[in-house]
C-alpha cells in the first residue's frame, strides 16, 4: 500500500514535485523502516512468555 502511494504521489508524497524524487525516496524509506520495527517490536512481545507479558507490578497468576 505504502509502494503504490510512492509510485502514485499520493497520501504523504502528494505534497512532492516529480523533481523532488529523492526527498520522497528518503520519506518512503523512512516510513517503511518504522513500518518494519514496529512490526519487529511487536512480534517480540508476542514471543515473551505470559509471565514476562504481563506489565510491571502485576502478577501473571493474579
Amino acid at each position: 500500500m505504502a509502494f503504490n502511494a510512492f509510485t502514485l504521489g499520493v497520501g504523504a508524497y502528494r505534497d512532492f514535485d516529480t523533481d523532488q524524487g529523492q526527498e520522497t525516496l528518503k520519506l518512503f524509506t523512512q516510513r517503511v523502516e518504522e513500518h518494519r520495527n514496529e512490526q519487529l517490536r511487536q512480534q517480540q512481545q508476542l514471543d515473551q512468555p505470559a509471565d514476562q507479558a504481563a506489565p510491571s507490578g502485576q502478577s501473571s497468576t493474579g
